[in-house]
């Protein structure tokens, strides 16, 4: 299909599915060839060289000098033009800025060159009524609070060294030297001296800490344990490893006594009961979040799987190139595995991009707006995470108007889903906290 616009400009589309448009545009030299004379028209009057008096410069003299840049000048403006009439008079909504290539661009010759348009889909509208997810909130119980001071507690605790023949238990500390091998040649980061181990802490790799169940201060031991695949240090990660560990002493913990004087100074509270409030107001906070971030997840996974729309290809690659960094890329050695990893990454790019778009409409569709004021108490506390950096963050944000853009559709999202929450078919279930923790930890798994 050729159309043309009032300019003469031709038009050819040479791709045509629903959501990618591409045309073959050009635009005839006598087009460019006017535009450059009526430019020079316009300025000689006020335009000086030297030799030549103010306003008498020959039309044909700056033409010679000056009319490649022109040409670029006039053509920018016509392409702008083209773009914005070819947007209009078919309606169409943009996904993306279009991407343009210039093909021919002589003095002389026609400008030819391509748009590649990127087409907003139609988004459906998500039946708030058949919304089948539920939000599970932890339902806090006195022996949960109790639980959680508890460990607070721990951090607070007395430790006392044992006697010779002390078997050092789970939940004992144990003072050590040790020193870590791999392949019988010594690590970086693998050996110390005076160490203090919690016994269960899992603060160390495999089961090294349960391999010194039942040692007594004096003894010494070998300990073989195998790195994670995982591993921040990829030189160790899944291998075998063997310590040589001896044990200075063995510890057991003390409580400490929650006495009013105790909450005060370690606390500055005024008495236990104080305390308990705060750890109690601080469990149902942190349960909260974690019910709303579940509960996100799973609405997500519903919404990308029942509006299952076809999306704008660009839009997906740039999302994926945001997910898929050089660092990303770094982690897998094997191209099996790192083909594997990207498609997980392409997944995740689609399923993000369909949700923005459906909360988006959502939004559209409820008036949920986004005010300065949400604008200004979010950036404010971006720029609180960062204490003494907070004139590199601001001018980060000045700098770059795509960071703005996130901001404002995490907003949204957030505003998106505290209207999700509201509805009354929504359907909410209290559930206890050991219960939720193993709901948690598998989607965590997931």
């Amino acid at each position: 299909m050729t159309q043309a616009l009032a300019t003469d400009v031709k038009i050819k589309n040479t791709h045509d599915k629903k959501l990618k448009k591409d045309y073959h545009i050009t635009v005839p030299y006598p087009v460019i060839d006017g535009k450059i004379n009526d430019y020079i028209n316009k300025i000689r009057g006020t335009f000086s060289l030297k030799g030549f008096r103010k306003g008498q410069v020959p039309h044909e003299l700056i033409k010679e000098k000056y009319g490649k840049s022109i040409m670029a000048d006039e053509a920018d403006k016509i392409i702008s033009d083209t773009m914005r009439k070819l947007v209009d008079e078919n309606k169409f909504k943009l996904a993306l800025s279009p991407k343009i290539e210039v093909k021919v661009f002589e003095t002389g010759k026609d400008i030819e060159f391509t748009a590649v348009l990127e087409i907003y889909p139609h988004v459906p509208e998500i039946e708030l009524n058949k919304i089948k997810v539920t939000k599970r909130e932890a339902e806090i119980s006195a022996d949960d609070v109790d639980e959680a001071l508890k460990k607070m507690l721990k951090f607070y605790r007395k430790w006392n060294k044992q006697d010779a023949g002390y078997k050092a238990n789970m939940g004992d500390a144990v003072n050590i030297d040790y020193v870590g091998k791999i392949d019988k040649q010594e690590f970086e980061g693998g050996a110390a001296k005076g160490y203090q181990l919690e016994l269960g802490s899992n603060s160390f790799i495999d089961d090294f800490e349960k391999q010194l169940v039942g040692k007594k201060a004096g003894d010494e031991t070998r300990i073989k344990v195998k790195f994670p695949k995982e591993y921040h240090k990829e030189e160790y990660a899944g291998k075998q490893a063997e310590f040589e560990v001896k044990l200075n002493e063995v510890l057991t913990g003390e409580m400490p006594e929650v006495s009013d004087e105790f909450v005060k100074k370690t606390f500055g509270m005024d008495n236990k009961e104080k305390l308990v409030e705060a750890v109690k107001k601080q469990l149902t906070d942190s349960y909260d979040n974690m019910s709303r971030t579940l509960f996100k997840k799973e609405f997500f996974d519903f919404l990308n799987k029942k509006y299952d729309f076809e999306l704008p290809l660009g839009l997906v690659d740039e999302q994926l190139n945001q997910l898929w960094t050089e660092a990303e890329e770094s982690k897998y050695k094997e191209e099996k595995e790192k083909k594997k990893a990207k498609e997980k990454k392409q997944e995740l790019a689609e399923r993000m991009i369909r949700c923005g778009m459906l909360l988006s409409e959502l939004a559209q569709k409820n008036k949920i707006e986004i005010t300065n004021d949400d604008v200004n108490k979010e950036f404010s506390k971006i720029v609180s995470r960062f204490p003494g950096q907070e004139k590199a963050v601001i001018e980060y944000y000045q700098k770059n108007q795509s960071a703005i853009q996130q901001l404002r559709g995490s907003i949204l999202e957030e505003k998106a889903v505290d209207f999700i929450l509201s509805q009354q078919s929504l359907e909410k279930k209290k559930i206890s906290l050991k219960d939720f923790d193993k709901v948690w930890a598998k989607s965590n798994e997931e």
